[in-house]
């Protein structure tokens, strides 16, 4: 088994390469010796037009001696001359012969027909390749074969061919390992990050000059190490306010335990006492609930049962149930409500209503005044306005509005307004869940407006 990226795409790219190479150059080759195979043979058919023309020139009995002249004037070149009554001429007799012909292949040629060597594919024959001419000549038939001696182009080329397909494997091989290395160093170092990444440093970078799939990937980790490293700062934060939230009140519950527990205190110190437990049970048992709805909307089986709903009568009804809050600080209400039927679900927007009213009610003085409204647009649809002349909203506070546990006060459970810091998140994973928005503009020690826009089709 190939266990290195190296060796896999070194020999992937190989393969392909080498490949690649063999079937290009069997292809040149093939193309290149049959042209050059037909210039041969083209110069080997004009060689022995040559010499029928010099043996018709010249006395019958001097043929033997003509085709001798002839092949020393022929350089490179062998001839053979047979005729019909069995004699058999050669320029150059006491040499061995490099061609063997066949006798089916000179009586062919003897009775009129013509022989190449390049077109019968019988070089195994005569190697350097072969042409045989008929012809007449003083009564007789003869077979005239043209041959030749010295290594023919085909064959210096076919080894040039070979010579060079080696050299370019081997430095084609030199190369492929450098690109694999090239290669597979970003994926080392990519592989590097992502184990740091997995046991938990964050802290990670990858830069690289590429700006192809590598860098992007590069840039997509880099990324996604620094938005892990956010959520785990968020974690920890979590974390951190949920301990302290939790630990505030059984704190109080422990230490007023322990003040009832004292044989000096009278009933009206004890009904105190356990009043301040009762409160504070209410606290944890609220941030409980809290961070339950939290859970559950962030998961993907929030139970979520949309119906017609009537908008406004669900606000005057949220406003019924919270008299007791608005009535003691004496605030006054305004609706400015438009009949508007909408699809939701009922219940969770229930809760968006009964936060947002309970969050103007806690941070607007005795005496102020809190107006809801809701209107319908065919452009911009369902839109619920909760404004108050509360204390605002700090410029720098406004960004974390929508954060889980975030305080805008710091004295946190010291403040009259404290409380556990889910109410506007839970408010924005609702609205969320309703395919609606909601944004807010705030003016320090003037007041507050909370606004959700439903789209259209609800």
């Amino acid at each position: 088994m190939i266990r290195t990226l190296y060796m896999r795409i070194a020999i992937v790219i190989f393969i392909v390469v080498w490949c690649s190479l063999a079937i290009s150059s069997l292809t040149f080759t093939h193309y290149y010796r049959n042209q050059l195979n037909n210039r041969v043979e083209g110069l080997l058919q004009n060689a022995a037009k040559l010499v029928i023309r010099l043996i018709q020139e010249t006395e019958t009995q001097q043929v033997g001696q003509t085709v001798t002249i002839a092949g020393r004037l022929s350089r490179g070149q062998e001839l053979y001359l047979y005729d019909d009554s069995g004699d058999s001429y050669m320029s150059r007799p006491s040499a061995s012969s490099k061609c063997t012909i066949p006798p089916e292949t000179i009586r062919h040629v003897l009775d009129g027909g013509s022989y190449s060597s390049f077109q019968d594919g019988e070089s195994v024959m005569c190697p350097q390749g072969n042409v045989g001419v008929s012809f007449e000549y003083g009564g007789k038939h003869y077979a005239l074969f043209v041959t030749s001696v010295t290594p023919t182009q085909t064959l210096r080329f076919g080894f040039l061919d070979y010579r060079n397909l080696w050299t370019i494997i081997l430095i084609g091989a030199f190369m492929i390992v450098l690109a694999a290395v090239y290669l597979v160093r970003p994926l080392k170092q990519i592989t590097a990050v992502t184990e740091k990444i997995a046991a938990g440093n964050f802290d990670v970078q990858l830069r690289f000059k590429q700006k192809d799939e590598l860098g992007k990937l590069a840039a997509s980790i880099t990324h996604m190490a620094g938005e892990l490293k956010k959520m785990e700062k968020m974690r920890q934060e979590f974390v951190s306010n949920v301990s302290h939230d939790i630990q505030t009140p059984l704190t109080s519950i422990r230490g007023f335990s322990k003040l009832l527990q004292q044989d000096t205190l009278d009933s009206e110190e004890r009904i105190g006492y356990l009043k301040l437990i009762e409160s504070e049970s209410e606290r944890l048992s609220r941030l409980s609930e809290n961070l339950l709805k939290l859970a559950s909307l962030d998961s993907e089986h929030h139970p979520y049962h949309p119906k017609p709903i009537q908008l406004d009568e669900q606000l005057r009804r949220a406003v019924v149930a919270s008299e007791p809050l608005w009535s003691g600080k004496r605030l006054d209400i305004e609706l400015e409500l438009e009949p508007v039927r909408i699809v939701a679900d009922e219940d969770s927007l229930s809760q968006v209503w009964t936060n947002l009213l309970h969050n103007a009610i806690k941070f607007t003085p005795e005496g102020g005044r809190i107006t809801l409204s809701v209107s319908m647009d065919e452009k911009k649809g369902t839109v619920v306005s909760i404004s108050d002349t509360g204390v605002g909203i700090a410029p720098e506070d406004r960004q974390h509005v929508f954060r889980r546990f975030y305080k805008a006060d710091e004295s946190r459970q010291m403040s009259p307004w404290s409380g556990n810091g889910l109410g506007l998140a839970i408010v924005k994973k609702i609205v969320e869940l309703h395919g609606a928005s909601i944004s807010f503009t705030s003016e320090l020690n003037q007041g507050t407006t909370f606004v959700i826009q439903f789209p259209s089709k609800s």
